[in-house]
């Protein structure tokens, strides 16, 4: 199903598209960074309902 072609570009293009993330992220913070304030709570709660989806998908099935 995934030959090891496929696994290394989706490695790569996952880390390239996460450090632009964290590029355009910081760049923008110093722009304006009262539209950031308290962004973190966000990610860390969109984390959590990602690993309870994750958990109770496995328990469950």
């Amino acid at each position: 199903m995934f030959t090891s072609g496929r696994i290394a570009f989706l490695i790569f293009f996952l880390i390239l598209f996460i450090g632009y993330l964290i590029w355009a992220y910081r760049k923008d913070i110093q722009k304006s960074p009262w539209y950031f304030k308290g962004s973190y709570k966000i990610v860390l709660a969109l984390i959590g309902m990602y690993l309870c989806y994750f958990i109770i998908s496995r328990w469950l099935i």
